[in-house]
């Protein structure tokens, strides 16, 4: 695994009064009513994603389910905010990255 696999890119937007929220290499989704609730809870996910994953008895599945990436739309939506935000400072649309979680090898998981 290289160090770049450890980083998960992710996005956030506002629509009416909740935040919608993608983790794209997990193909993971959220809505909270707060930016703040929005990564808390993604990261979350992430992690019980992660740890479930690891706990699976079927380890050639592993490496698919670490890399199950989001369909083409969601890569076009974080793009276009990239450049969004590059061109103007938004409130409501956002990009960050999250680092995939993991424990040191203690005799059982990936």
């Amino acid at each position: 695994m290289k160090p770049k696999d450890l980083i998960l890119r992710c996005y956030g937007y506002k629509r009416g009064d909740k935040w919608y929220g993608v983790c794209l290499d997990l193909n993971l989704a959220t809505e909270e009513d707060s930016l703040n609730e929005l990564k808390r809870t993604l990261n979350l996910m992430i992690f019980s994603y992660i740890e479930t994953v690891c706990d699976t008895d079927d380890k050639a599945s592993i490496p698919y389910l670490l890399r199950r990436r989001a369909p083409i739309s969601d890569w076009v939506q974080y793009y276009y905010i990239i450049i969004l935000c590059n061109i103007v400072k938004l409130g409501d649309r956002l990009t960050f990255n999250e680092i995939m979680p993991f424990t040191l090898a203690h005799g059982h998981g990936c």
